[in-house]
């Protein structure tokens, strides 16, 4: 979930950036949770740390836009800002708050579009990759690089982290999906493993985070390849 702050003072600009996110969220499949700011001074009031983009007018009533910005900027570092303004001789200043860029109004959807994709990397960049896990006390959002290894154990999975062991209901087979393209391997019918937290390969056992778990003979080949691959590209 992308949590979006747009501050713009004129209701249709507001309603067609609204529209815009709408449909971004329907052709690239992303979620955005949008709160909106009639001014600045109402931005400032309202703004926690919690927001990962910020829509920003520089032309506002009380409080402008970039005023706004350098005030956010004190306690929130990592919000992406991207300035929508009709004076585009002011938009240089935006550079002052490390603002993504600036869109010229009215605001077009394929403009937006192009920021919104760059925004949305900076952010994936900023933010640690989690998945979500079903537990006895409910959903709970895991942090990727915390993950050791998954273990299967009667019927059970049991995802072992650096500070505890986490029971889910869920299936290997779905938590072997949600940690696609991450650097996982299913080494044995019982376990997958996180390569960052491999200490040696030997046999048919590899040791994770000072466990020894077992390597099934018909799965060694595939994961030396796989092993080797990300030595290669993390050397």
């Amino acid at each position: 979930m992308i949590r979006v702050a747009i501050a713009e003072d004129m209701e249709f600009e507001r309603e067609a950036l609204l529209r815009h996110l709408r449909r971004y969220e329907q052709e690239r499949g992303e979620a955005f949770s949008c709160t909106v700011f009639e001014n600045g001074e109402e931005l400032l009031r309202g703004y926690g740390e919690g927001f990962d983009l910020l829509l920003l007018d520089v032309a506002m009533p009380r409080v402008d836009g970039l005023t706004a910005a350098r005030r956010i900027r004190r306690q929130d570092e990592k919000v992406v800002i991207l300035f929508i303004t009709s004076m585009v001789q002011y938009a240089v200043q935006g550079y002052s708050v490390d603002a993504l860029d600036f869109l010229v109004k009215p605001v077009g959807y394929t403009g937006l579009r192009l920021r919104l994709d760059r925004a949305l990397a900076r952010i994936a960049q900023s933010r640690p990759r989690c998945i979500q896990v079903r537990s006895a006390s409910g959903l709970c959002s895991v942090p990727v690089s915390g993950i050791r290894y998954v273990e299967t154990c009667s019927h059970r999975i049991i995802i072992h982290t650096g500070d505890a062991e986490l029971l889910t209901d869920m299936t290997m087979k779905q938590i072997e999906s949600e940690l696609a393209r991450q650097p996982f391997f299913r080494c044995h019918t019982s376990y997958l493993v996180n390569f960052r937290y491999v200490d040696r390969i030997q046999g048919n056992d590899i040791d994770v985070d000072g466990h020894r778990l077992s390597i099934s003979r018909y799965r060694r080949r595939e994961l030396m390849d796989a092993w080797t691959a990300y030595l290669g590209a993390n050397a």
